[in-house]
């Protein structure tokens, strides 16, 4: 059976002595038979018309028409070409002499075009590896030569090129028509092109007009490039995930999911096997974050000599350092370049700080997120869409239990789910206890800390974020969070970004801390009048502040009897760290038990954390262990208020604690800590402050309301008053709630936001 034929197709406008060289390199390919096109597109240069005159005897065929391009110049030369398989050629490029025999030796029926790697010349001279075959990957970016051996009968299906595109790309255009027809390419890995640059070309007129040809290109293509059509895609030629399972997954949050028999090669870095009973929706996308922290989100590549020569010239080339000039004016930037990128990422870890400035490298990473050690590239994956509903992702350090905690529980529970859906990333959480809690009111949680190494965790949340193409973000008290503002605005421009504060404290003044990002905040959430204040006092605009203070739910604590037992009881409800100073509630104890020498009071300890084991030890040394009751973390706190004459809470700094709330709405007086924003729902007339950390004040304060049970009850009852009058969780819901209504906190002027729960 005789060999196809091949035609060369050649477009020429105003093509210099160089067109000789390639209608040679195509007159002795080995490959036989073929034919070569010359296609005349419009040249009006006089030294140019001689050349073509003087080479249209060197071709098999010679057309001439008006200039349109090369899309359509290459249009002209096929559809006049004879041949099986078609080889576009640009006038100034060459071919190895058994380009197109080695292509067609590995032609298949079902490959639409073999291509071959390349070798750049002229004023560059390095080889280009393009790159295996990846429909997906081709979305992003041209990576391509427009040189192939190419089945005429899929140029025909395929409609040839896009004659209007005439600044460039048309190349790219036309192999994603067909690919989205389903014919595919072949990477040959051999060099057997060679492209020339030299001087101003055609593919620097298409860098020019980029965007314009892009925005083209995306919407002449929905059936690739819309969300759907994407995922599709994606999942078949570079899935997040390969999931080994007899049958595909429906509940799966992502859908860029390869599914695979075993025995099957998997696609993706991230394998995940099936359980043979039921798999948790977010399993998938788990494992692809998993595996892209580890490092696994590049495929595994082995390079020759050649191609690691070929690396290293681009390396140096893309840091300009093959310039005199940059050696001369620069010596100190040049040599820095010279170090490689990883080396540098590795360096600045292991120093703990950026010893390196990275962000040179952002010109070619756009899309990296720059953490200072590291640059790092987001995980990309394909979320199921939610038509009708607003995405809400939730950032904070920890998922409880605790009073921040709680405040964001109560946002959830306001967003309806019918109008939103609720993510919840934590960055560092020691504590899952809410975990189920949690899940009653939101569908999607991430405790990241389990699955995401501390070097990527800002780069995780970009991720998510981005993936989920959010639309509102809420940070609260996370560094991570806020490290990843810069790089999330950037992602999603459109995105609405809050952050909610609770206090200032004189240790960490969380505001001043996070003045660098302010800028990408578009609503700043006081939950106390002092952080409204100090939000004001650093010139942050009123019009982008809003005072929420925190609510308790009055149907769930309420005021009870006070007790009549001889014992009385106080309680202590608080994580056990050292802002709370536990240690001093056991000094409190012993003033107490000074004052009180019948030892008629308990101290009931609600609460659990890294100081419980030091103040376990410190009350036993005190000899006062008989008057302690250290009950661990309770959820339920309310049958401890109403058994309870006080609540103790001597922190060191505050924002509106909860605990504060919730006692007044049990109708219990506190004794407290003048610090932070306590002052604001605790006075005089519900409750004590106590200015200095001196155990004997608090022990006389405690003690003065042991005394007289007619206060305590009159406080109780102040209290129970300020929390309907001020601090109703309806009210906090609502106010919350609406934040996040499209452009309903905007149009509030800015007395009524600040005040809006006043």
């Amino acid at each position: 059976m005789p060999a196809p034929l091949v035609s060369i197709v050649i477009p020429a406008y105003n093509p210099t002595e160089i067109l000789l060289q390639s209608i040679a390199s195509a007159a002795v390919q080995t490959y036989k038979p073929t034919e070569i096109i010359l296609v005349n597109d419009g040249s009006c240069d006089p030294k140019s018309l001689a050349i073509l005159e003087q080479t249209s005897d060197l071709v098999d065929v010679y057309l001439k028409q008006p200039n349109q391009g090369p899309g359509a110049a290459r249009n002209t030369g096929i559809r006049a070409a004879r041949g099986e398989y078609i080889v576009p050629l640009d006038a100034d490029d060459l071919m190895e002499r058994a380009y197109i025999a080695e292509c067609a030796a590995v032609s298949e029926p079902q490959t639409a075009f073999i291509y071959t790697d390349y070798m750049v010349f002229g004023n560059q001279n390095y080889r280009e590896y393009a790159g295996d075959y990846n429909l997906y990957s081709l979305l992003e970016r041209n990576f391509l030569p427009y040189t192939a051996l190419i089945r005429r009968e899929a140029w025909e299906h395929a409609g040839g090129y896009d004659e209007s595109m005439r600044f460039g790309y048309e190349d790219w255009e036309f192999w994603l028509r067909l690919g989205s027809l389903g014919h595919f390419g072949r990477r040959l890995p051999k060099p057997l092109f060679r492209y020339r640059k030299h001087g101003a070309s055609h593919s620097d007129t298409a860098q020019a007009h980029h965007r314009e040809i892009v925005t083209y290109i995306l919407n002449r293509h929905p059936d690739l490039y819309e969300y759907e059509n994407r995922a599709r895609i994606k999942a078949r030629w570079s899935p997040a995930v390969s999931i080994i399972t007899p049958e595909p997954l429906e509940n799966q949050t992502i859908e860029d999911i390869q599914f695979v028999g075993r025995g099957e090669e998997p696609l993706a870095p991230a394998i995940l096997e099936a359980p043979t009973g039921p798999i948790d929706p977010h399993a998938a996308e788990l494992a692809a974050l998993a595996a892209w922290s580890a490092g696994g989100d590049e495929p595994i590549r082995k390079y020759s000599e050649p191609a690691i020569r070929n690396r290293v010239h681009r390396h140096l080339f893309n840091a300009e350092l093959l310039s005199l000039r940059s050696w001369t004016h620069h010596p100190a930037r040049s040599l820095a370049r010279l170090i490689p990128l990883r080396v540098k990422e590795r360096v600045n870890t292991t120093a703990g700080r950026p010893l390196f400035d990275l962000s040179f490298y952002l010109r070619f990473q756009p899309k990296s997120v720059l953490t200072g050690n590291a640059l790092i590239e987001p995980l990309i994956y394909f979320p199921k869409p939610a038509p009708g509903r607003k995405r809400v992702a939730l950032v904070t350090p920890h998922l409880g239990p605790g009073g921040a905690e709680s405040v964001l529980y109560e946002i959830a529970s306001a967003l309806c789910s019918d109008r939103f859906e609720c993510l919840l990333v934590a960055t560092q959480s020691r504590d899952d206890r809410w975990m189920s809690k949690w899940h009653e009111r939101i569908p999607h949680i991430y405790d990241l800390g389990k699955i995401v190494t501390p070097e990527r965790m800002i780069a995780a949340l970009c991720s998510i974020v981005y993936n989920w193409r959010c639309d509102y973000l809420l940070i609260q008290n996370s560094l991570y969070g806020y490290s990843a503002l810069p790089h999330i605005k950037k992602l999603l421009p459109e995105i609405k970004i809050f952050d909610m504060i609770h206090s200032v404290d004189e240790a960490w003044d969380q505001v001043a801390s996070t003045s660098a990002v302010a800028s990408h905040i578009d609503l700043r959430i006081a939950l106390s009048e002092s952080v409204r204040d100090r939000l004001l006092g650093i010139g942050t605009p009123e019009s982008k502040i809003v005072l929420a203070p925190n609510g308790v739910n009055l149907d769930r604590f309420h005021p009870a009897p006070l007790n009549s037992h001889p014992t009385k009881t106080i309680l202590f409800a608080a994580r056990l760290n050292a802002v709370k100073r536990p240690l001093l509630v056991a000094d409190i104890a012993r003033a107490l038990s000074t004052l009180r020498p019948q030892r008629d009071f308990r101290f009931i300890v609600a609460g659990d954390g890294p100081e419980r084991t030091h103040m376990e030890r410190r009350v036993h040394k005190l000899g006062l262990s008989a008057a302690f009751e250290f009950r661990g973390h309770v959820d339920d706190l309310a049958p401890l208020y109403a058994a309870s004459e006080v609540v103790l809470l001597p922190s060191r700094s505050e924002g509106v604690p909860l605990v504060i709330l919730e006692a007044l709405a049990s109708a219990r007086p506190v004794v407290a800590s003048n610090v932070g924003s306590i002052p604001e729902v605790l006075d005089s007339s519900c409750g004590i402050l106590i200015d200095q950390p001196d155990p004997a004040q608090f022990a006389r304060a405690i003690d003065s309301l042991l005394n007289q049970p007619e206060i305590c009850e009159k406080m109780g009852l102040a209290g129970r008053r300020k929390m309907e009058a001020l601090h109703d969780i309806r009210k906090t819901r609502e106010t919350l709630a609406a934040l996040f209504d499209q452009g309903a906190w905007a149009s509030v002027s800015p007395t009524k936001r600040s005040t809006a729960m006043e």
